[in-house]
């Protein structure tokens, strides 16, 4: 009898500490089930609910993936934010993590279908009657996925986190320039040629993983959504977040971004890198970070998100 009480006391103390309640999700599409978790304020019955989209890659619902992220970010916002009485809806994307078997043939995938699934995802919400106040947050190229379905279903608002402001061909360029500028240069005339609808013969080495046969109509179906025309389109409120040390997206995109959408609220945040934490403007003590799931979540951050939900939840 002593082993149970210790162990009911001590879940008592651990649930009362979180102060959150993380319930598996599951939506049911035409190819497969996508699997998320309901991260809520305890206690709470009625409360917004802000969908996040995790970013490129095999990057999982939390935050992570197996190519040396762990980061745990999209976790910890979620958290942070229940105790602010928000919840979150963290999800895999279809073909990663535990939606992996919902995943189509990679050669079939589009930029669109991640987008279809986020309205899918709200759709169901708002059946179940989760709650009427949802909002569509995205990570890195997640904001531009989250910034398309907030075109295609009704929401209360949409956060950009990291995100771009330019079409992801002059990203990626512009990413590879930093590591290696003559296979930027390969690179841009061969994003030219997919632009343009042309086939793609012969690859550098150092570009097929990037540009593989069977990966190329999903960089090339990306490179239609233009962040600028897209954001124009939103009509609810807009919160654009951005990072000063972020070594993947540069401070310019946020600058963009701003420029296309004057009328939202913008917020630079001082010394945050890519994965919503606190680094070093160095390129490598940055990057270390990045597989540092120890690190807390960036000072200010869940307040300033949580403050424009709050603001925004008697928005019609």
């Amino acid at each position: 009898m002593r082993v149970y009480f210790l162990c009911f006391t001590l879940w008592i103390t651990s649930a009362a500490r979180a102060q959150f309640t993380a319930t598996p999700q599951t939506l049911t599409t035409k190819t497969g089930v996508l699997k998320g978790t309901l991260i809520a304020p305890l206690n709470s019955k009625e409360f917004p609910i802000v969908l996040i989209q995790a970013g490129s890659g095999p990057t999982d619902r939390n935050g992570n993936s197996p190519f040396g992220l762990k980061a745990n970010s999209y976790r910890l916002l979620a958290e942070a934010l229940a105790s602010q009485n928000i919840g979150t809806l963290l999800t895999d994307k279809r073909g990663i993590a535990e939606s992996a078997p919902a995943g189509k043939d990679e050669a079939d995938l589009k930029f669109s279908d991640y987008a279809d699934d986020m309205v899918l995802w709200v759709k169901q919400l708002k059946k179940e009657k989760k709650s009427n106040r949802i909002f569509l947050a995205g990570h890195s190229e997640g904001s531009l996925i989250a910034m398309l379905a907030a075109t295609k279903v009704k929401v209360r608002g949409y956060i950009s986190l990291s995100g771009a402001g330019e079409s992801i061909d002059k990203i990626l360029v512009w990413q590879v320039q930093q590591q290696s500028p003559p296979l930027a240069h390969a690179l841009d005339s061969l994003l030219l040629r997919l632009r343009t609808q042309k086939k793609i013969d012969t690859i550098p080495p150092g570009l097929y993983a990037l540009l593989r046969p069977t990966v190329q109509p999903y960089i090339s179906s990306w490179m239609q959504q233009d962040p600028c025309s897209l954001i124009k389109k939103i009509k609810v409120p807009i919160f654009i977040i951005q990072g000063s040390h972020d070594i993947q997206v540069e401070v310019s995109q946020f600058e963009k971004l701003k420029a296309c959408k004057p009328s939202a609220q913008f917020l630079l945040i001082d010394g945050m890198n890519h994965i919503l934490k606190a680094a070093p403007k160095d390129r490598t003590k940055n990057a270390a970070t990045y597989n540092n799931n120890a690190l807390p979540l960036m000072p200010g951050l869940a307040v300033a998100v949580g403050t424009f939900i709050k603001k925004n939840t008697r928005y019609l």
